[in-house]
């Protein structure tokens, strides 16, 4: 069925074309036979019907009229659209549309053009007509679709000339500089996805434009407070926007970079919220909950930045950026190797992009997992960057607890602390773990444990344990410094430029001194592996080294790289370059790095000779003399030790604690014999172990 005012667009549709058309065309023929078969639905006179019921027998022509025939139905179709359009009404599709235009400057042809376009797509009998004339005509056959810049069918329907339907697809042209529709190598015209909702969408016809056609972002589950440790960038940024959208400047573009999970949108909610602002995302899905395409981004940024053109009170959102910006050349000849649709997602004029930045009437905030792989033109034309990294522990704490709270897992402060020191993830982990802990019946933080477990340990973010036996005593240490005098003085003296050397004996204690030294200095321990820095890619391990030494300063954070000797190896050992350069990046680091960090080794010979003017303290342990191996089995197992026991020299307190998890789970607690011959074990297996000098009975 066709509403009043459908009735009234069909019958302008088949007037203009009656005038447009020749009475010989095939075209034509198609026409008559098209409202011959639907002539119930356009209520035409007796006559009109008639001519188009004769028509077969009218004349050898084509179309059967003759030409005084085919202008009384032209003449028979117009004062049926006359009569209808004294008593219709606009529907919901026009109001929106109108709108639209006023918003976007639109001309009226330009509407006519994305009146039929839509109604083609979302109604029947238009799309019946139009395919009826044009699908089997001659025209079609030599164009790829019906709608084409240099087909007739537009023009046709429309009642324009050609000429005048080609200029409204100019590149610079309304219609396709708002990104309402464009056009391909092919000439073929389509609508963006979006617009149909002006159809689709329920509702009065008072929803403006933007409010159809725009999805502003859902708020954001993180505090303003959650990136401190990104403090003075967050505010810089906040001041930025808040400038740009009081003054109404143009070009303001703003990086949000970093891994996967660090909360780079949720940044960007929080920062639209801290502002008062409304966020809205471009192009996330197209509008069957698909992933769009590179086009459908571009067009969906342009009509973004044509709606709200000069609101005070927007701020738009491009995630995944790489969508739209990535460089090609940056992946060289992998390019190749890379999916057909990954590899020419970023074709188009630089030139066209760098435009559009500069233009853009809307500050934009767009986000990236990788921002190497942005062309440096493009990078250049960003006000600002904002890197996040991995939040420290006690921002990754707070995150846990409202998580936690969230899902209703029953926990207390201390619960989300110590997620936070076990399990180095980022805020996006978080959130996924305790959404699944939710669903598991009977789960609570058990479920969440096991989750973040299985997640850390993919993500290489697992921490080593520290448990209760793996913490520093001061009595059970024995060093070439005092270092409980040494804690003491610089705790007093507070966070500083100072750097500690501490090597010695795997077990000895450096890395509980390390934790103990952080805790006296009221700082949170970054700590950082070896294996965490070190990567295959060249060039990639310097780049890792710099980012550790950043994460530190940002968070305000005690800096420790463990198995620093693989970091720091002897540069005249060296046989490949990056070996060199993996040294020489850590020695740059380590001389302008503002707070405590520290390196423990086991090898400390094996350091490079450079480093030994870059650290302020160079600590050695060893191992426990008699009277402490006497005073950990004690300690330990809460037993005096066998007679002869303390001669042992070679023993840590990372061996006792190693004996006690043993004998609990062999039940042997309870047995001195059996504990001191497990501590023998763990003294004879070590190959350097001290021996004695002279005789022995």
């Amino acid at each position: 069925m066709l509403t009043t005012y459908e009735r009234h667009l069909v019958l302008r549709y088949l007037a203009n074309a009656v005038s447009s058309l020749h009475r010989d065309s095939p075209e034509a023929g198609e026409l008559t036979a098209w409202v011959s078969e639907n002539k119930g639905l356009l209520s035409l006179s007796a006559s009109a019907v008639e001519l188009c019921r004769e028509r077969p027998r009218r004349r050898k022509s084509k179309s059967g009229f003759s030409k005084s025939q085919w202008n009384e139905l032209r003449d028979h179709l117009l004062q049926g659209n006359r009569t209808e359009a004294r008593r219709v009404r606009a529907d919901r599709l026009t109001v929106r549309l109108r709108s639209l235009g006023r918003e976007v400057r639109l001309s009226r042809t330009d509407l006519a053009i994305l009146e039929i376009l839509l109604r083609y797509r979302s109604h029947p009998v238009v799309e019946s007509l139009v395919d009826s004339v044009f699908e089997r005509g001659r025209h079609y056959r030599r164009l790829t679709k019906i709608f084409n810049v240099r087909g007739p069918a537009l023009p046709c329907f429309l009642g324009i000339s050609g000429r005048t339907f080609l200029a409204r697809f100019e590149s610079d042209a309304p219609l396709v500089k708002s990104g309402l529709v464009s056009v391909d190598e092919d000439g073929d015209v389509s609508v963006i996805d979006r617009l149909h909702r002006l159809a689709t969408v329920p509702g009065n016809g008072k929803l403006g434009a933007h409010e159809l056609l725009l999805d502003a972002a859902p708020p954001g589950e993180l505090e303003w407070s959650d990136f401190d440790h990104v403090a003075d960038a967050r505010d810089h940024v906040k001041g930025l926007i808040r400038g740009a959208l009081r003054a109404g400047a143009k070009g303001v573009n703003v990086l949000v970079h970093g891994e996967p999970g660090t909360g780079k949108t949720e940044f960007c909610r929080t920062l639209a919220r801290r502002l008062g602002v409304t966020l809205y995302i471009v192009g996330e899905s197209d509008e069957e909950g698909d992933e769009p395409t590179r086009r459908e981004r571009l067009q969906e940024l342009r009509l973004a930045q044509r709606l709200l053109s000069g609101s005070a009170r927007s701020v738009l959102l491009f995630d995944e950026m790489e969508d739209l910006l990535t460089d090609p050349a940056s992946f060289g000849w992998m390019e190749f190797m890379r999916p057909r649709r990954a590899r020419f997602r970023a074709d188009g004029s630089k030139v066209f992009m760098n435009r559009l930045l500069e233009q853009t009437p809307v500050p934009t905030l767009w986000t990236s997992n990788s921002a190497e792989e942005t062309c440096d033109a493009v990078l250049r034309r960003m006000m600002f960057a904002v890197e996040l990294r991995q939040p420290p522990a006690g921002v990754r704490a707070r995150i846990w607890s409202r998580q936690l709270a969230r899902h209703g897992i029953e926990s207390d402060e201390l619960d989300a602390r110590a997620l936070a020191s076990d399990y180095d993830v980022t805020p996006g982990v978080a959130s996924g773990v305790t959404a699944a802990a939710e669903l598991v019946e009977g789960g609570g933080l058990e479920a969440v444990r096991c989750g973040v477990q299985s997640l850390a340990r993919v993500l290489s973010r697992e921490k080593p344990p520290h448990g209760v036996w793996d913490r520093f005593d001061t009595e059970l240490v024995r060093a070439d410094t005092d270092l409980v005098q040494l804690a003491d003085r610089l705790a007093e003296r507070g966070p500083g430029p100072v750097s500690f050397c501490l090597q010695g004996p795997p077990g000895t204690g450096k890395s509980a001194f390390v934790r103990y030294l952080a805790e006296r200095m009221g700082l949170e321990v970054v700590q950082k592996r070896a294996s965490d820095l070190m990567s295959k890619w060249v060039g990639d391990t310097e780049k890792r080294i710099a980012e550790a030494f950043a994460e530190a300063r940002d968070a305000g954070s005690f800096l420790v790289f463990d198995e620093a000797d693989s970091l720091l190896a002897d540069r005249g050992l060296a046989v490949r370059s990056w070996e060199v350069s993996q040294v020489n990046e850590m020695l740059t680091w380590m001389e302008s790095h503002p707070l405590p960090f520290a390196c423990t080794t086991n090898f400390g010979e094996h350091l490079d000779p450079a480093t030994l003017r870059r650290f302020v303290f160079k600590v050695t342990l060893d191992y426990l003399s008699p009277e402490q191996v006497e005073a950990a089995f004690r300690r330990f197992f809460a037993a005096p030790p066998p007679p002869g026991f303390a001669r042992l020299a070679a023993l840590t307190p990372g061996d006792f604690a190693v004996v006690r998890r043993k004998a609990d789970a062999l039940g042997q607690l309870d047995e001195p014999e059996r504990l001191a011959e497990m501590l023998r074990t763990e003294h004879d297996a070590k190959p350097n172990r001290p021996r004695p000098i002279g005789f022995r009975a």
